[in-house]
């Protein structure tokens, strides 16, 4: 039991290592361990990076709702991708690698965001290159997931980032 989970460990370990890879266009989701319960602690991981997320205008419950929303979209966005390809079998790691990649951007985002604002030097300027740069970092890595996920074009994996992106704030805005 205990060599199990020491097992599983080392295979999550490995995991953030490449999750953090794709954030840096280093790696890709063929590299992930083929594991569910590295999948499991991954977002285990991410809903508790969400918590940090939990302010005054933000309850604990939004920030739930808002993450299932998102891995839902880009599970689906995954199966489909994946299903069109014929390739149902990568679906495991592909979504694994848009969890870990969207866990690790929120971890680097929130401390970013929060020695922004409190800095109160013109912070609306400088908080919106922020949030372009985290953007444009965010869609970049997406789109390479999805390109070496699905086979694809680099413009038709970025087109599909971006409508993802859009859908998802659409929705996000629609139900605030």
């Amino acid at each position: 039991m205990i060599a199990h989970m020491q097992n599983i460990i080392g295979q999550w370990l490995a995991s953030l290592k490449h999750y953090v890879l794709m954030c840096l266009l280093l790696s890709s989701p063929e590299r992930l361990p083929y594991n569910q319960d590295c999948v499991a602690l991954t977002a285990i991981s991410y809903f508790l990076i969400g918590l940090l997320l939990v302010d005054e205008q933000r309850s604990y419950s939004l920030v739930c709702a808002q993450i299932l929303l998102e891995l839902g979209m880009l599970g689906l966005i995954a199966y489909w991708g994946l299903r069109w390809k014929k390739s149902l079998e990568r679906f495991l790691q592909t979504f694994s690698a848009l969890l870990g990649v969207n866990m690790i951007i929120t971890a680097v985002t929130i401390p970013v965001y929060r020695s922004v604002t409190q800095n109160g030097t013109d912070v609306d300027s400088l908080l919106i290159y922020v949030t372009l740069v985290i953007l444009i970092w965010n869609l970049a890595v997406l789109s390479l997931i999805f390109k070496r996920a699905f086979t694809i074009s680099t413009h038709l994996s970025a087109m599909i980032s971006f409508n993802y992106f859009v859908l998802y704030q659409f929705i996000v805005i629609w139900f605030s």
